[in-house]
């Protein structure tokens, strides 16, 4: 590092003015519990809006001088400094919002820090890991056949020994407790780091992009040259650094085999004595294959958005129709210049008239007859006290369901990447808040995409405390399926 580098980024990095913000506590707080505490990637504007006013109410309950605007205000300041970003997708009537690469990289640093003295150093697997690397590196780099015929035949030899060792009687070499939880902890670091390299990569793409339309607004290049270009950035964006990593990341995750593969370890790390005490490491760990589906899934539609922009350019059409407007504009510029050198003529007069009524005819409605009322006799209402007390105690035995927890018991369920049904689910996370924790899964069966079957319904027996007999519930056919995704949010069932 150079003086000229440290200094540049603790003044323009917005990773750097994060850390330095007056409100950087609460700030990294909301959004770490937001983006990473949470299921979604990315939210939409109106719930980011509305986890923001909830988060503000619990803390004016102790810290009433802190964050005391709109929220509307606080989310546009972010995302003017740089810490959330802000995009369209077309499945969505609003904006979305998800974490930048320079909050990634702040909460990562106070992560890292604040769990530095809590948490296990793994210096032991960590020097075998950077070892291990440099020899594959060197490995890798190297075309001699013999050299790599010697460490076939060293690694052959070792594996020989060891299975002879073992049919021999000898006692099988285990980690121990503490060299398990050491590279556990090391791998759930680099799993943290890996999961907030991906807004890197994104935006990496959306650079690539950029710089491909801003050489075809700048003309400086032929016709052909551009339309080559722009051909070719679809491949360009596989071709570079970043595109190769990703797409061989993508590949490897993709492949039933290596996922089956990757859930079977995980049930077997479960199972492991020495990480009993390891939850929130173990629950991070459970939740890996899906969340870099997700996360995979999100970049590759946000390069696919890209491809079709920059495919837009070979439209000769929509590239006549920019040229022509960028002269229609020159000329308007060059007209006004002119009349604004000349001398004002006294006989043209302008006269704006500021009582015209501008309507667009497609705006005005169907003529519709006028609503018909009937007059009814004003009744006196006797309020029944013993009603109003059943109904208050009703309402007093309705539970708050925690949509968080409901969704998480499905992502656990399809760890192993089957869909499964409503009643499956059922089977296994009984149900605990009665009939109302049903309509929950349905609201969050149609808010994450998941498949409902109005044709087909299925009996639930629902056993509720405060209920003598058990009460059978029938409920549309509900699917909820690995790959369904947060589409429309705050969007009421149907």
């Amino acid at each position: 590092m150079r003086r000229e580098s440290i200094r540049a980024f603790f003044e323009a990095s917005p990773t750097a003015k994060l850390l330095r913000s007056d409100f950087a506590p609460w700030v990294i707080d909301f959004l770490n519990q937001t983006f990473k505490s949470g299921e979604s990637i990315s939210i939409g504007q109106t719930e980011l809006r509305s986890r923001l006013s909830v988060y503000q109410e619990e803390l004016h309950e102790t810290e009433p001088d802190l964050l005391t605007g709109p929220p509307e205000r606080y989310v546009a300041q972010w995302t003017e400094a740089g810490w959330l970003q802000r995009f369209l997708e077309s499945a969505s009537i609003e904006p979305q919002f998800q974490l930048s690469r320079f909050a990634e990289a702040a909460i990562r640093f106070i992560d890292t820090n604040v769990t530095h003295g809590t948490s296990l150093v793994g210096t032991e697997s960590r020097l075998r890991l950077v070892i291990e690397t440099l020899e594959d590196i060197v490995r890798g780099a190297s075309a001699d056949p013999d050299r790599r015929l010697n460490y076939l035949r060293e690694q052959r030899a070792q594996i020989e020994a060891e299975i002879e060792a073992i049919q021999s009687g000898k006692s099988v070499q285990v980690y121990r407790p503490s060299q398990i939880r050491d590279r556990f902890q090391t791998a759930v670091n680099l799993l943290k780091d890996l999961q907030s390299d991906f807004r890197a990569v994104e935006e990496r793409f959306q650079g690539i992009a950029r710089d491909v339309q801003q050489l075809q607004a700048s003309g400086s290049d032929s016709r052909g040259g551009i339309l080559g270009f722009a051909l070719d950035a679809e491949d360009m964006l596989k071709t570079q650094d970043e595109g190769i990593s990703f797409y061989a990341f993508v590949a490897f995750l993709f492949s039933p085999a290596q996922q089956a593969a990757l859930v079977k370890t995980i049930q077997e790390l479960q199972q492991l004595t020495a990480l009993h005490d390891q939850s929130e490491s173990m629950q991070r760990v459970r939740r890996m294959v899906p969340a870099l589906l997700a996360e995979a899934d999100k970049v590759m539609r946000t390069t696919a958005r890209l491809s079709t922009t920059l495919r837009r350019l070979l439209d000769a059409r929509a590239a006549a129709d920019r040229v022509r407007l960028a002269n229609v504009l020159c000329d308007i510029r060059q007209a006004a210049l002119r009349l604004g050198q000349a001398a004002a003529d006294p006989s043209i007069q302008l006269s704006p008239s500021a009582e015209i009524d501008l309507n667009c005819p497609m705006s005005r409605t169907f003529w519709s007859p006028a609503q018909a009322f009937t007059e009814q006799a004003a009744m006196q209402h006797a309020i029944d006290g013993q009603q109003a007390l059943k109904i208050a105690a009703a309402f007093a035995r309705l539970q708050r369901l925690d949509f968080r927890q409901m969704r998480s018991k499905i992502r656990e369920s399809m760890v192993d990447g089957r869909s499964l049904t409503l009643v499956q689910l059922v089977e296994r996370h009984p149900v605990q808040a009665g009939v109302v924790e049903l309509l929950g899964y349905l609201q969050i069966a149609h808010d994450d995409g998941h498949s409902i079957d109005s044709t087909h319904f299925d009996r639930i027996v629902v056993h509720d405390r405060h209920e003598a007999s058990p009460l059978s519930v029938s409920i549309p056919h509900i699917t909820f399926t690995p790959k369904a995704r947060h589409l429309e949010i705050g969007k009421k069932p149907r």
